[in-house]
């Protein structure tokens, strides 16, 4: 008895392991997109000023997201939280599609393979391996990885290993880089399997 005891707690324990590696527990402004195409977002700033109103953000927030739904029919954006501590406020909020993340937000966002994100017009300068060096672009070879496109300077966690990158951003863990100087005219580029 005490045997299976132990076992289902080793099981137990193993599966609290394992099912850790997804999570979204941003220490940053961050973006996530699921392996599902919904898109966590964390906005993570200072609110140290005086004149800054908490009270007021959260119903603007309210309001905006509120907005966005009533025009589209659909809850397709909600605010998970918006706490304030130690000066700074962090905003979480939940989009059910890229598309809607760009929408809501006005900005360049596209979640597909590398070889869809080059049919719709998205080609990197250049590309980098995950530990900044220069690669060729080989649509045959990286045709298939999991590519995020953004013209936001903002930190990207993946749900798979990052392999290539655009030289505009840092890899910061296996999982987790930032698109620096990204921009409408240079977008950011992340490939990951």
């Amino acid at each position: 008895m005490k045997k299976s005891l132990n076992f289902w707690f080793a099981f137990a324990f193993v599966l609290l392991l394992t099912g850790c590696g997804g999570k979204f527990e941003p220490t940053e402004s961050t973006v996530f997109i699921t392996s599902k195409g919904i898109v966590k977002s964390a906005v993570i700033e200072s609110f140290d000023q005086p004149y800054y109103d908490f009270d007021e953000l959260y119903k603007d927030v309210e309001k905006t997201v509120k907005t966005y739904c009533l025009d589209k029919n659909e809850e397709l954006v909600t605010m998970q939280s918006l706490t304030e501590a130690n000066h700074e406020v962090s905003l979480l909020m939940e989009y059910q599609s890229v598309e809607d993340y760009a929408a809501f937000n006005d900005v360049l966002l596209f979640s597909g393979t590398f070889a869809e994100a080059v049919d719709a017009g998205y080609m990197p300068e250049s590309l980098c391996d995950a530990e900044g060096v220069y690669v060729e672009i080989d649509l045959e070879k990286y045709g298939k990885l999991q590519t995020i496109v953004t013209e936001e300077s903002i930190s990207f966690q993946t749900n798979g290993k990052i392999q290539y990158t655009s030289d505009n951003v840092t890899v910061l863990d296996k999982k987790l880089a930032k698109a620096m100087e990204a921009g409408k005219n240079y977008p950011a580029f992340i490939l990951y399997k």
